[in-house]
């Protein structure tokens, strides 16, 4: 009897450690998983921070881009046509390097693309610079708003080349 009642308080003793270590198992398990997620939302909350940053650094430089775009613009006078010049010098430039590399394999052409962008952006800017012109005493002497009118036409005449949509690897 004494032996059967041994054997029971030792089966207890032992199924009780075995439930406290389960409960100890338990805890730390809950533990590690109360860090985990806390380590996520903290990667989360970090990565928020970091794409809000940066959403604000690209606004910031946006911005000031624009602030110096218009800047520019706003000094259309003869002295602008010297800027408009060195505009379409850079633009004939990228031209003339983009077909060149007319023939460029798949891995090169992020490198064509990235010039194709640049290209069309200065022809963007080319665009709007011209369109601002008008004719003022204040500005322009007769002589120099004729010429600029010519030039004027001659950018705004169709013929020139966007390079979005249309790479020079489609051409036949």
């Amino acid at each position: 009897m004494q032996e059967h009642l041994r054997a029971q308080e030792e089966e207890h003793r032992r199924r009780e450690s075995q439930w406290e270590q389960e409960q100890q198992e338990r805890q730390r398990r809950e533990h590690e998983q109360q860090q985990e997620r806390q380590r996520r939302e903290h990667e989360q909350r970090e990565k928020e921070r970091r794409e809000r940053e940066l959403r604000e650094k690209k606004w910031l430089d946006k911005k000031k881009r624009d602030e110096e775009r218009a800047k520019r613009l706003k000094s259309t006078s003869p002295e602008s046509l010297r800027g408009l010049r060195e505009l379409i010098r850079a633009r004939y430039q990228l031209d003339m390097d983009i077909w060149s590399l007319k023939g460029a394999r798949g891995p090169d052409r992020p490198i064509v693309v990235e010039k194709m962008q640049k290209a069309d952006a200065v022809l963007m800017e080319i665009y709007t610079i011209v369109k601002t012109w008008e004719a003022s005493d204040k500005i322009w002497t007769a002589e120099e708003w004729k010429l600029a009118q010519n030039i004027k036409e001659r950018i705004l005449a169709d013929g020139k080349r966007w390079w979005v949509n249309n790479p020079p690897w489609n051409e036949a």
